[in-house]
């Protein structure tokens, strides 16, 4: 009976010490995990990313079309039109009066 008692004492205090190892074992796992999650993420950032820029691409190209097409249009057209001749008009307003 006191070599039961032992080996049941020798079995607990042989769990207790494989604790640190089996603790060692769950970090890895967690450490694989969180490596497949942050490449995955990666992945996804980079795709989002292409589609963005080729999006955004495409708008510019638009937008500089539209601008080439009206300046070859009407000529070339001032920035801030109507801020120029708005401000001539009140002075000219003011002369008047």
């Amino acid at each position: 009976m006191a070599r039961v008692i032992s080996e049941i004492e020798m079995g607990e205090a042989g769990a207790q010490e494989l604790e640190p190892y089996r603790r060692l074992i769950e970090l890895q796992k967690e450490i694989i995990r969180l490596a497949q999650q942050n490449e995955r993420a990666r992945r996804e950032c980079l795709a989002l990313r292409n589609h963005m820029a080729t999006a955004g691409t495409g708008q510019v190209v638009a937008q500089r079309t539209l601008r080439q097409k009206m300046n070859k249009a009407f000529g070339q057209l001032p920035a801030f039109p109507a801020k120029s001749h708005r401000a001539s008009l009140i002075i000219k307003e003011q002369a008047i009066c």
